[in-house]
């Protein structure tokens, strides 16, 4: 599953087109890293084994195996494995409002999606199978899921998810959605700052660079990035930039030193160094270990 970032600072989804705006991702997060990130789409998780973290700029929450959650449009969030060592594999439904709302300002959308789009202070609900409706609803996740191994499905599948959106609007009449710890200003300028990240972190970047992008103070800068995802500017970039090597060790033949150049290292003895430092191992042992079976007809 790769994220994208769109020239209006949203992420892309793989997968997902104007034409049938729905995508599927069955990953295990063992092998999938979900870095900080957010999108306009809705998303839809089920946990099919192992355990799973949700973690929002505001909360945090662990799903086992049979569980579930629903994160709202536009969330800045990322997840991982409970345990680093551990398989944790979801089935991830994820859909832009006119899936289901059709064109714009239909009654589907005004009536049925607005209320939930425009709630920022829902960020995502917990569905732990606590109630009957969130069984129901869990249960359509896995129909859904299944429906996705067959061809020819998309009407079944938007039918499916109507139903679990309607579901999803009766579960949060009776759930008290808690407010936000941060403000609206200070999430949109981390929003800003993080897809600049992504956009420029071949380049070399200062903290002024960034603190430029969502025209706010160097100070102020820092306390976004520290208050919000917990890490300061530098070290979000640097574990975006070894993602992405990550990422191009698995799925190309580039060399080792190509691949520290355009990930924004200066040389490659530095790049192996803070690669062995996050990874536990040198960059080549990472290729050998992970090499794809398609990579060598690259």
């Amino acid at each position: 599953m790769r994220i994208k970032v769109r020239e209006n600072q949203a992420e892309e989804i793989e997968g997902l087109t104007t034409e049938y705006p729905y995508a599927y991702h069955h990953a295990d997060l063992a092998d999938t890293k979900v870095p900080w990130h957010w999108h306009e789409e809705l998303e839809f998780d089920y946990i099919v084994s192992g355990a799973v973290k949700l973690t929002t700029t505001n909360q945090s929450c662990v799903f086992q195996r049979g569980e579930g959650f629903f994160i709202n449009t536009n969330v800045l969030c990322t997840m991982a494995p409970l345990e680093e060592s551990q398989a944790a594999v979801m089935d991830s439904h994820l859909f832009h409002p006119t899936f289901l709302g059709g064109h714009f300002k239909s009654i589907f959308s005004t009536k049925y999606l607005e209320p939930v789009l425009q709630n920022r202070n829902l960020e995502f609900l917990k569905l732990q199978g606590e109630t009957p409706r969130q069984r129901k609803l869990l249960e359509l996740l896995r129909q859904a899921a299944l429906l996705q191994k067959r061809e020819h499905t998309e009407f079944q599948t938007r039918n499916t998810f109507s139903d679990i959106w309607l579901l999803l609007l009766d579960e949060l009449q009776e759930t008290k959605v808690p407010s936000g710890s941060l403000n609206s200003a200070r999430q949109d300028r981390i929003q800003t700052m993080i897809a600049f990240i992504q956009q420029s972190f071949q380049e070399k970047l200062s903290l002024e660079d960034i603190a430029r992008s969502a025209s706010i103070s160097k100070s102020e800068c820092l306390r976004c990035f520290r208050s919000s995802i917990h890490r300061t500017p530098f070290e979000y970039l640097l574990d975006y930039r070894i993602e992405t090597a990550e990422r191009l060790l698995r799925s190309t033949n580039d060399p080792i030193l190509d691949i520290a150049l355009q990930t924004g290292f200066s040389t490659g003895a530095y790049f192996g160094k803070m690669f062995r430092e996050s990874c536990g191992m040198s960059p080549g042992a990472y290729r050998k270990l992970h090499r794809q079976p398609s990579s060598s007809s690259s």
